[in-house]
Order: structure tokens, then sequence, then C-alpha cells
């Protein structure tokens, strides 16, 4: 039985959006260390992101791979677990 984690471990670029995807893989290069917005945002290669759009992108994400599975670290960023 496949459930939604299943499905998303083999093809996350099918169930995020191209930013989505770009932020994930930042998460998932530093996974188990926090990442900041400003790192996040310089690594991820999109200069033009707001912090509200930063955090709709965070959300967007967990709704996709679960909640619990990004960590936010009050004012110093988010953390990718696994």
């Amino acid at each position: 039985m496949n459930t939604r984690n299943d499905v998303f471990m083999s093809s996350p670029s099918t169930l995020l959006s191209p930013q989505e995807s770009v932020v994930y893989a930042v998460l998932e290069a530093h996974k188990g260390r926090v990442v900041s917005r400003f790192h996040l945002i310089r690594e991820a290669e999109l200069s033009n992101l707001s912090d509200r759009r930063c955090d709709a992108l965070i959300s967007a994400i967990r709704t996709h791979i679960g909640a619990d599975r990004i960590v936010t670290v009050r004012r110093r960023g988010w953390m990718l677990t696994n």
C-alpha cells in the first residue's frame, strides 16, 4: 500500500512545484541542521522571494511530506528531520 509519503519519496518532483522542489532540495542537503531564511533563499537562488512567500513554500512542502518532517527553530530557521 502506497502512502502519500511513499509516493513523495519515490518521486518528489511530481508532488512539489518547481520552487517547492528547490527549497526542499536545500533542506534535504542540510538534513538535521537548521537552515536560516537567508541561507535558504541564497542557496535556492530565489533572491526575489519575500519572507511571506518563503513561509508559504515551507507550509506547502509540509502539506506534501508531513508537518512533522520540517521543524521550525524559532528565530533561526527550519530543519528537515528524518
